[in-house]
């Protein structure tokens, strides 16, 4: 037995769920940490430039990312190939650099983001954050694993140590934050170099490739886009309209729910390759498969919210202090949220089954269209719980719509 658990963690699927719980982990501690220590208003300010943060990953993965993952089978991936990907992934980097230093030189030589933080940090923060996404992505798409695991250890190491380190005596400012976790992707992202093993020959530009990246990217970043909005248009409206210390809270329950993302994104890694086989060969066995799974999984995720209903108010300031009780029921919304999203997995799959990619993309017009109409009068008249009631609406047009097409299409699990 012993040795079979040994067997499974030094395995290519062991190694990955390693480096995820190493990634993952690392950012929901992290991020109460941060709550903590900042406070309820500084971590609300600190939300907003990790919303942007990730605005620009998507853009960046999509154009980037996504194309190189799938790339192997277009032409073969070479050394070449990845001093391609580095020098426009360097080359996105460079304008974030680029940006606030070209601010500061035209006459505003002190210019913030927002009280607390420099806007010079911001985009250097940008640059080697999105640099280390891309190296661990690199790594993983081709299957160097270890590489993945050093990378996300040393940016871990770095920023757990200096997070606890400057907050227990006081000295973690909402400026000393971003330094440490530039420090800590500085440090990561230049192992991650050496461990690539490229010459500087490597970094080319080939006209195969960019055409490539050109083509496929372009579809995918303007689905990055509006997917990024639908999802987050009203966390990010809730901070225009409500101020930081409500997006921090707002942030603060989101992140609480990460382990939750991690579940639903392995849940859909593992069910839909089985499930997209069995349809091959079968449609009945399909939907059988997955009425089943839904079910099993459906008990899992029951063990997990309904206690965080019932307790809300325990459960936010177990995980981010006293300042944030009174915010205990955007958890009991996120509950909801969360519990339509994981019933909307029995629609959401089979449309990937299918390939209805034109479905699952109008689905996301159709969430993103309802956001931009009525995140106005949502939010003023009902505050945060405008917020949450927003997401789940966006959620249940969705399904609606998916189901639908579906029902066309003759596979609908549910009768």
């Amino acid at each position: 037995m012993l040795k079979l658990l040994v067997s499974n963690v030094k395995s290519e699927k062991g190694l990955v769920l390693i480096d995820q719980a190493i990634f993952s982990g690392n950012s929901f501690i992290v991020t109460a940490l941060l709550a903590r220590f900042l406070g309820i208003t500084n971590f609300g300010t600190f939300s907003y430039v990790v919303l942007g943060l990730y605005l620009t990953m998507s853009m960046s993965n999509a154009l980037i990312i996504q194309p190189m993952q799938v790339a192997h089978s277009k032409f073969v991936i070479d050394k070449n190939y990845k001093g391609f990907t580095l020098l426009l992934q360097l080359s996105v980097g460079l304008i974030f650099l680029i940006f606030p230093l070209l601010i500061n030189y035209i006459g505003f030589p002190k210019i913030r983001l927002i009280e607390g933080i420099n806007l010079i940090h911001v985009g250097l923060l940008y640059c080697v954050w999105l640099l280390h996404d891309f190296l661990r992505k690199s790594f993983l798409a081709s299957q160097e694993i270890k590489n993945t695991i050093v990378v996300d250890c040393l940016m871990a190491s770095i920023q757990l140590v200096g997070i606890i380190g400057l907050g227990v005596t006081h000295q973690l400012t909402l400026n000393a934050a971003i330094v440490l976790l530039i420090i800590s992707y500085i440090t990561s992202s230049i192992a991650g170099l050496v461990l690539m093993k490229l010459s500087f020959s490597n970094l080319c530009f080939k006209n195969e490739y960019y055409q490539y990246h050109k083509k496929e990217g372009s579809l995918l970043f303007v689905s990055s886009l509006l997917q990024w909005w639908s999802s987050n248009l009203f966390v990010v409206t809730s901070g225009m309209f409500l101020g930081v210390a409500a997006l921090g809270a707002f942030r603060l329950v989101q992140s609480m729910f990460g382990v939750l993302n991690l579940l639903l994104q392995t849940y859909e890694n593992y069910v839909l390759p089985k499930a997209s086989q069995l349809f091959s060969q079968s449609l009945s066995e399909s939907k059988k498969y997955l009425r089943v799974i839904t079910q099993k999984g459906g008990l899992l995720f029951a063990i997990v919210l309904v206690p965080l209903f019932l307790f809300s108010k325990q459960s936010i300031y177990l995980f981010g202090g006293e300042q944030y009780i009174e915010y205990h029921n955007v958890v009991r919304g996120m509950v909801i949220l969360y519990a339509i999203i994981y019933i909307g997995y029995s629609v959401r799959l089979p449309i990937r089954i299918l390939t209805l990619n034109n479905t699952f993309f109008i689905g996301y017009c159709i969430s993103f269209l309802f956001s931009l109409c009525t995140f106005n009068f949502l939010l003023q008249n009902f505050n945060i719980s405008g917020a949450i009631a927003g997401l789940i609406i966006n959620q249940l047009l969705m399904i609606s719509y998916w189901q639908y097409k579906l029902t066309q299409h003759q596979f609908t699990l549910w009768k």
